[in-house]
């Protein structure tokens, strides 16, 4: 099978052939890799690419995906996907629906409390990984109902870190 990926302003296509179970060879057209993987996590991977051992750290949603390799994010994107959303509406569902982090982390500030009103775009919390600290903001206008983590807390992608509950929709316009 093909797939087509956009990197940056760069979009690439590879074939992916299953050899076996966790076990593919990957070509990028100049260049066949053989590649293996094992899961750790429904976030972590640990690839073995041409001999070469190297974890992994993914997240994101369907059409994008944020993967930390030896310290260094890789925005990757469904380029295909990407195509047709662009002849069509918004693709909702690449907006976020949940506070998580993009990387493993470790939690610096919390900015809010249980029964904080909050708008979309907020700043919710605040995270530090490899020395530089990210701001994440609300999804959508709500409530917090619950902060799942504390100061100092070291957490990983997927990790729900502030339960917002979302404002009806009759009432975001008024």
């Amino acid at each position: 099978m093909h797939y087509r990926f956009k990197m940056g302003e760069e979009t690439l296509t590879y074939g992916v052939d299953p050899v076996k179970e966790n076990h593919l060879k990957v070509s990028t057209g100049e260049k066949t890799l053989d590649v293996s993987y094992t899961v750790i996590t429904d976030h972590h991977v640990h690839w073995v690419v041409d001999g070469v051992g190297v974890n992994a750290f993914v997240t994101g949603e369907k059409g994008e995906k944020t993967i930390l390799i030896r310290g260094v994010p890789y925005v990757v994107q469904d380029a295909d996907r990407m195509a047709r959303t662009r002849k069509g509406a918004r693709d909702l569902t690449r907006l976020p629906q949940v506070i998580t982090p993009p990387m493993p982390s470790v939690v610096m500030r919390i900015m809010v409390a249980e029964g904080d009103s909050v708008q979309k775009g907020d700043s919710v919390i605040v995270l530090t990984a490899m020395k530089m600290e990210t701001t994440l903001t609300a999804p959508f206008p709500g409530r917090v109902t619950g902060i799942n983590v504390s100061v100092g807390e070291k957490v990983m992608p997927g990790k729900i870190l502030v339960d917002i509950e979302k404002e009806p929709e009759d009432t975001q316009s008024k």
